[in-house]
């Protein structure tokens, strides 16, 4: 019975995972596929920034799988070896970037709002340079880990990851991956929401109204996205919680543990889709910007031949 639940686990989280692959990998081909009717800009790179996270993360839990299925019917083999640790590595500088890929989109509509004269803030370049510093951040905060010998081969659980008893090594790595960007997210919301109440009698153009509501959409789904991930994180906060309270760890608890974690990234790849404006167009109407192009041009063409053939007229002496 047990064998056929970890069987059954492993390959509900090789599916989870391969699926945010894809998914992940299907939408970055499509932004560069249509980059002529949509432009990348500083959005689409954040955007891309979140997949990419997205599929490094899916990846180290797919291998992570694979192993896991292989030692069901080799019991006595053991995979406590570097590919191990970093592996466990790899997967958690996934998950603190795709937090932190998060919170730079917020950061970015936070400069669209608040400093919007400042257009070296919502430049392209400037995104890139704040996306390689995110990555590297990500490498730097997690690399203690491995000095401080967090990451520990579970015979268990046939993989290397921060053990339940490691309170302080689970603390400190929930505090840098999660709570930090998801605190800072929501600041940044309520932050906003109050600038634009209080500037919401003030004398502000239409245009610039209608962009901040814009933003602030983008941001609140923002939001939306990181909650999701925290409610399809309870089980096994709820399995880490049940641990500190009776001391006691069921046979498939780590399995559980990241197979939760597949299954909310797998969702998110594909819920992001419906959540982003940009990629609608692009699946749903991917002819929509051409086609606003050729009306433009077709429009203005007409106007001029209009204006043309006004002058002539004016200009024509009344034989």
């Amino acid at each position: 019975m047990s064998i056929a639940v970890n069987i059954l686990i492993d390959i509900l989280a090789l599916v989870f995972s391969s699926t945010g692959i894809l998914t992940s990998l299907g939408i970055i081909f499509l932004i560069f596929y249509h980059r002529r009717q949509f432009p990348i800009n500083a959005s689409t790179v954040l955007l891309c920034n979140t997949y990419l996270s997205i599929i490094l993360s899916c990846f180290a839990l797919f291998d992570m799988f694979i192993y896991n299925l292989y030692s069901v019917t080799h019991r006595n083999i053991s995979f406590n070896n570097w590919w191990c640790y970093t592996r466990a590595y790899l997967l958690h500088v996934g998950l603190c970037s795709i937090y932190h890929s998060y919170l730079l989109q917020a950061c970015f509509r936070f400069f669209r709002i608040i400093f919007y004269k400042f257009n070296k803030l919502q430049k392209v370049r400037f995104m890139l340079q704040l996306v390689l510093i995110q990555w590297l951040m990500a490498f730097l905060l997690i690399m203690p880990n491995l000095f401080f010998h967090n990451f520990e081969y579970s015979c268990q659980a046939y993989h290397c990851l921060i053990l339940y008893p490691n309170f302080f090594g689970l603390l400190i790595n929930a505090s840098i991956v999660f709570y930090f960007p998801m605190i800072t997210i929501v600041s940044i919301y309520f932050y906003i929401m109050c600038y634009i109440h209080q500037t919401k009698n003030s004398s502000i153009q239409s245009k610039r109204q209608r962009a901040t509501q814009r933003d602030v959409i983008v941001l609140r789904r923002i939001v939306i996205l990181v909650g999701m991930l925290v409610i399809l994180s309870l089980p096994a906060i709820l399995i880490w919680a049940g641990y500190m309270i009776i001391g006691y760890l069921y046979a498939f608890s780590y399995h559980l543990h990241w197979l939760t974690f597949a299954c909310s990234l797998s969702i998110l790849s594909i819920v992001s889709v419906f959540l982003t404006p940009q990629l609608q167009e692009m699946l749903f109407e991917p002819n929509r910007s051409t086609k606003t192009n050729n009306n433009t041009v077709s429009t203005w063409t007409h106007t001029c031949e209009w204006k043309t053939t006004a002058v002539y007229v004016q200009l024509t002496p009344i034989s």
